[in-house]
């Protein structure tokens, strides 16, 4: 990174993060800690008002009211946003489409013309695929009382719809955490009709409204019911070693404990992924066998004679 860039990401991290020390953005840029006061000593020279704090609890501030130009983007750091931008694409941030839009126009027209084309050149041979369900939308700005739900730490009235049984319920609803899984988003929290821990796929919101009551268990843990997809599980595998090292950086595998045995490799797993550890059972059975938990067993079992009794010729 040139001194310039540097300078200039020192004021950024200042305003944004309003005190630092020195070792600390020593860290950040990854330089010693001579040339950060060297660099501080730079941007005071050129009357930017750093104020310096000595002492525990010290470290660097920059006056609030300081004013920051417009911000110089180089190609690189372009492209790392467009890429970025390309990426938040495949996670379909309800009714931001023309934001996303709009964002990537902002950055393109930083370019010249000869750079827009290569840019866009450069864009269209990335890819990303992180998806396995396709939500077909979401509610009109279904967004915006979530997020002032969390603001305000209050509860939320939400009407969700169940596929399964092609009804709309409607209930008060506590939201804790909303994130984003195989391609679609989810609003996990707690559910005063069945008092206990619920997680609802977002684009199958019917309605939602803040309530005036407040959200208790917004900074709470809530224990997940035994029904729940994303409840974590241990299971115990034995798998061919082979195997194990096309996979191993599956996600489900991350928390693997791996021993080595005569018959192949031990594996404990602690995962929420049950759908995957199921997957690789039944779609490797001469590589894997599956060990623990009995219900898990069993659940193989009913799924192994259903399948043979579709399938199997008589």
């Amino acid at each position: 990174m040139k001194k310039t860039e540097r300078h200039n990401g020192i004021i950024h991290l200042l305003r944004a993060r309003k005190k630092m020390t020195a070792s600390e953005l020593a860290r950040y840029f990854e330089v010693s800690e001579r040339t950060i006061y060297r660099d501080i000593d730079a941007l005071s020279q050129l009357r930017v008002p750093i104020v310096s704090y000595e002492g525990l609890g010290g470290g660097y501030e920059i006056d609030s009211s300081y004013f920051i130009p417009s911000i110089k983007l180089n190609e690189k750091e372009i492209l790392i946003l467009l890429m970025l931008l390309k990426a938040g694409e495949e996670f379909r941030i309800p009714n931001m489409t023309t934001d996303y839009n709009l964002l990537s126009s902002k950055l393109i027209n930083v370019l010249s013309d000869e750079e827009r084309g290569k840019a866009a050149q450069v864009i269209s041979h990335i890819e990303f695929d992180i998806i396995r369900i396709m939500p077909k939308g979401y509610i009109h700005d279904v967004l915006t009382p979530l997020l002032d739900a969390f603001w305000k730490s209050c509860d939320l009235q939400i009407g969700y719809h169940h596929p399964e049984r092609d009804e709309t319920e409607h209930r008060r609803f506590s939201p804790v955490n909303l994130f984003f899984e195989n391609g679609g988003w989810y609003l996990a929290g707690y559910c005063h009709i069945r008092q206990e821990k619920r997680t609802f796929r977002l684009d199958r919101i019917v309605s939602i409204t803040c309530l005036e009551e407040e959200n208790l268990y917004l900074n709470s843990p809530l224990s997940l019911p035994q029904n729940d997809k994303f409840l974590w599980h241990t299971y115990e595998l034995i798998i061919d070693p082979s195997l194990y090292r096309v996979i191993k950086e599956d996600i489900y595998l991350q928390f693997a404990d791996v021993k080595s045995t005569n018959d192949g490799l031990h594996l404990t797993v602690k995962t929420p992924f049950k759908s995957d550890i199921c997957n690789l059972v039944l779609s490797h059975p001469k590589q894997v066998t599956a060990l623990k938990p009995e219900a898990f067993l069993k659940e193989i079992e009913e799924l192994s004679q259903a399948i043979c009794k579709k399938y199997l010729k008589p």
